[in-house]
């Protein structure tokens, strides 16, 4: 689990179903790129049903972290581990995450 002061955070859910969780809030900018893309691959190794990418809470992503949660989506596919994103009213990715999921 990422430090309290981290806008990227993964939650692992057991029940009803052993889904993980990665919830992105606020500013996500370059200095936040590797975190993120570790916790991505955190949520892989766990091969879970599904993995949940939340990005309701998110501002801004630097498109490095955009490139980590494509890269993502693409290794669940060849997993068969089905990806949810969620999209709030303000989509931080400018549309290229829900053409992806």
């Amino acid at each position: 689990m990422p430090h309290e002061s981290s806008p990227v955070a993964v939650t692992l859910r057991h029940d009803p179903s052993p889904a993980v969780a990665i919830l992105f809030e606020g500013e996500i900018d370059a200095s936040w790129a590797a975190h993120a893309q570790h916790s991505l691959v955190e949520a892989l190794r766990h091969r879970p049903d599904p993995i949940v990418i939340d990005l309701r809470g998110a501002t801004r992503l630097d498109p490095r972290v955009v490139g980590a949660i494509l890269a993502t989506i693409e290794a669940a596919e060849d997993l068969d581990v089905p990806v949810q994103v969620l999209l709030g009213a303000a989509d931080p990715t400018d549309g290229l995450l829900a053409q992806a999921a």
